[in-house]
Protein backbone atom coordinates (compact mmCIF):
# COMPACT_ATOMS: atom_id res chain seq x y z
CA UNK A 1 0.00 0.00 0.00
CA UNK A 2 2.99 2.62 0.71
CA UNK A 3 3.96 2.14 -2.84
CA UNK A 4 -0.04 3.04 -3.81
CA UNK A 5 0.09 6.08 -2.09
CA UNK A 6 3.75 7.25 -3.92
CA UNK A 7 1.99 7.08 -7.06
CA UNK A 8 -0.27 9.76 -6.52
CA UNK A 9 2.40 12.34 -4.80
CA UNK A 10 3.29 15.24 -6.34
CA UNK A 11 6.34 15.26 -8.54
CA UNK A 12 7.93 18.29 -10.14
CA UNK A 13 6.62 16.33 -13.68
CA UNK A 14 3.22 16.17 -12.95
CA UNK A 15 3.26 19.78 -11.52
CA UNK A 16 4.36 21.08 -14.82
CA UNK A 17 2.07 19.00 -16.90
CA UNK A 18 -1.17 20.23 -14.62
CA UNK A 19 0.68 23.96 -15.09
CA UNK A 20 1.22 23.26 -18.81
CA UNK A 21 -2.68 21.92 -19.31
CA UNK A 22 -4.46 24.79 -17.21
CA UNK A 23 -1.85 27.18 -19.26
CA UNK A 24 -3.29 25.40 -22.42
CA UNK A 25 -6.90 25.73 -21.76
CA UNK A 26 -6.40 29.32 -20.54
CA UNK A 27 -4.57 30.28 -23.96
CA UNK A 28 -8.10 28.30 -26.03
CA UNK A 29 -10.27 30.61 -24.26
CA UNK A 30 -9.02 33.42 -24.66
CA UNK A 31 -7.94 32.97 -28.03
CA UNK A 32 -11.45 31.99 -28.87
CA UNK A 33 -12.55 34.98 -27.10
CA UNK A 34 -10.22 37.15 -29.16
CA UNK A 35 -11.55 35.82 -32.33
CA UNK A 36 -15.01 36.23 -31.42
CA UNK A 37 -14.23 40.18 -30.02
CA UNK A 38 -12.69 40.28 -34.04
CA UNK A 39 -15.44 39.49 -35.94
CA UNK A 40 -18.21 40.98 -33.40
CA UNK A 41 -20.36 43.27 -36.02
CA UNK A 42 -20.97 45.58 -32.92
CA UNK A 43 -17.42 46.53 -32.82
CA UNK A 44 -17.67 48.02 -36.36
CA UNK A 45 -20.77 49.80 -35.88
CA UNK A 46 -19.38 51.32 -32.59
CA UNK A 47 -16.60 52.61 -34.43
CA UNK A 48 -18.84 53.51 -37.60
CA UNK A 49 -20.99 55.56 -35.18
CA UNK A 50 -17.89 57.39 -33.41
CA UNK A 51 -16.67 58.54 -37.39
CA UNK A 52 -20.22 59.72 -37.96
CA UNK A 53 -20.20 61.44 -34.77
CA UNK A 54 -16.91 62.85 -35.23
CA UNK A 55 -18.00 64.38 -39.23
CA UNK A 56 -21.71 65.37 -37.96
CA UNK A 57 -20.18 67.72 -34.96
CA UNK A 58 -17.68 69.09 -37.52
CA UNK A 59 -19.94 69.47 -40.37
CA UNK A 60 -22.41 71.55 -37.81
CA UNK A 61 -19.54 73.83 -36.97
CA UNK A 62 -18.64 74.29 -40.54
CA UNK A 63 -22.02 74.62 -41.99
CA UNK A 64 -22.52 77.71 -39.08
CA UNK A 65 -18.94 79.33 -39.00
CA UNK A 66 -18.65 82.40 -41.53
CA UNK A 67 -16.67 85.64 -42.37
CA UNK A 68 -17.80 88.12 -44.38
CA UNK A 69 -13.86 89.05 -44.72
CA UNK A 70 -13.26 85.36 -45.55
CA UNK A 71 -16.54 84.42 -47.45
CA UNK A 72 -14.70 81.80 -50.09
CA UNK A 73 -12.67 79.92 -47.60
CA UNK A 74 -16.64 79.56 -45.80
CA UNK A 75 -18.30 78.73 -48.72
CA UNK A 76 -15.87 76.22 -49.63
CA UNK A 77 -16.10 74.28 -46.11
CA UNK A 78 -19.83 74.20 -46.93
CA UNK A 79 -19.57 71.94 -49.99
CA UNK A 80 -16.85 70.18 -48.44
CA UNK A 81 -19.69 68.82 -45.32
CA UNK A 82 -22.41 68.37 -47.85
CA UNK A 83 -23.58 66.39 -50.48
CA UNK A 84 -26.89 65.50 -52.63
CA UNK A 85 -29.48 68.32 -53.18
CA UNK A 86 -27.71 69.82 -49.86
CA UNK A 87 -24.04 70.18 -51.88
CA UNK A 88 -26.25 71.16 -55.23
CA UNK A 89 -28.05 73.93 -53.59
CA UNK A 90 -24.71 75.42 -51.90
CA UNK A 91 -23.52 75.11 -55.55
CA UNK A 92 -26.42 76.59 -57.02
CA UNK A 93 -26.49 79.23 -54.72
CA UNK A 94 -22.79 80.40 -53.86
CA UNK A 95 -22.52 83.84 -55.35
CA UNK A 96 -25.83 84.74 -53.91
CA UNK A 97 -24.48 83.51 -50.27
CA UNK A 98 -21.53 84.92 -50.92
CA UNK A 99 -23.54 88.65 -51.58
CA UNK A 100 -25.43 88.30 -48.52
CA UNK A 101 -22.64 87.65 -46.00
CA UNK A 102 -20.14 90.13 -47.43
CA UNK A 103 -22.61 92.40 -47.47
CA UNK A 104 -23.83 91.93 -44.18
CA UNK A 105 -20.71 92.56 -42.73
CA UNK A 106 -21.31 89.50 -40.30
CA UNK A 107 -19.14 86.66 -38.98
CA UNK A 108 -20.61 83.85 -37.35
CA UNK A 109 -18.65 80.92 -34.85
CA UNK A 110 -20.37 77.64 -34.47
CA UNK A 111 -19.18 75.63 -31.06
CA UNK A 112 -20.89 72.21 -31.09
CA UNK A 113 -22.45 71.77 -27.17
CA UNK A 114 -23.78 68.14 -27.70
CA UNK A 115 -24.09 65.30 -30.64
CA UNK A 116 -26.09 62.31 -30.80
CA UNK A 117 -25.91 59.47 -33.30
CA UNK A 118 -29.93 58.94 -33.07
CA UNK A 119 -30.15 56.34 -36.42
CA UNK A 120 -27.32 54.61 -38.52
CA UNK A 121 -27.73 52.08 -41.01
CA UNK A 122 -23.87 51.14 -41.87
CA UNK A 123 -24.88 49.20 -44.50
CA UNK A 124 -26.72 51.59 -46.64
CA UNK A 125 -24.25 54.23 -45.55
CA UNK A 126 -26.64 56.85 -43.72
CA UNK A 127 -27.63 58.13 -40.44
CA UNK A 128 -29.38 60.82 -38.37
CA UNK A 129 -27.68 63.18 -36.07
CA UNK A 130 -28.97 65.21 -33.73
CA UNK A 131 -26.67 68.44 -32.98
CA UNK A 132 -27.06 71.16 -30.27
CA UNK A 133 -24.56 73.91 -31.78
CA UNK A 134 -24.25 77.68 -29.79
CA UNK A 135 -23.09 80.22 -33.04
CA UNK A 136 -22.04 83.36 -31.80
CA UNK A 137 -22.77 86.18 -34.54
CA UNK A 138 -20.99 89.37 -34.46
CA UNK A 139 -22.22 92.11 -36.86
CA UNK A 140 -19.42 94.78 -37.87
CA UNK A 141 -19.43 97.39 -35.31
CA UNK A 142 -22.32 95.72 -32.25
CA UNK A 143 -21.65 93.27 -29.37
CA UNK A 144 -21.87 89.53 -30.88
CA UNK A 145 -25.18 87.60 -29.87
CA UNK A 146 -25.86 84.22 -29.26
CA UNK A 147 -27.78 81.97 -30.91
CA UNK A 148 -28.56 78.00 -29.78
CA UNK A 149 -29.98 75.86 -32.51
CA UNK A 150 -30.75 72.18 -32.26
CA UNK A 151 -30.32 70.39 -35.74
CA UNK A 152 -30.84 67.29 -37.54
CA UNK A 153 -28.42 66.56 -39.53
CA UNK A 154 -28.62 63.61 -42.10
CA UNK A 155 -25.50 61.84 -42.79
CA UNK A 156 -24.51 60.03 -45.77
CA UNK A 157 -21.33 57.53 -46.42
CA UNK A 158 -19.42 59.05 -49.35
CA UNK A 159 -15.57 58.24 -50.44
CA UNK A 160 -14.49 61.36 -48.75
CA UNK A 161 -16.32 60.15 -45.55
CA UNK A 162 -19.49 61.17 -44.07
CA UNK A 163 -20.96 64.53 -45.47
CA UNK A 164 -24.41 66.62 -44.44
CA UNK A 165 -27.11 65.43 -46.97
CA UNK A 166 -30.13 66.94 -45.29
CA UNK A 167 -30.37 69.31 -42.62
CA UNK A 168 -33.34 70.79 -40.69
CA UNK A 169 -33.52 72.76 -36.93
CA UNK A 170 -35.57 70.36 -34.65
CA UNK A 171 -38.53 72.33 -33.29
CA UNK A 172 -39.01 71.92 -29.29
CA UNK A 173 -42.20 70.20 -28.39
CA UNK A 174 -45.38 72.95 -28.26
CA UNK A 175 -43.70 75.07 -30.69
CA UNK A 176 -45.09 76.16 -33.58
CA UNK A 177 -45.05 74.36 -36.95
Amino acid sequence: MPGSRAGLRPTPTRITAALLAIAAVAALVFGTLWVLALTDDSLDLASTRDVVLVDARQAAINLNTLDYRNVDSGLDLWEQSSTGSVLDEFRTNRAEYATFVSESKRATEAEVTDAAVAELDARAGSARVLVGVDVTVRPEGQDPILTRQRLQLEMTRTDDGWKVSKLAPVRAPGAGS
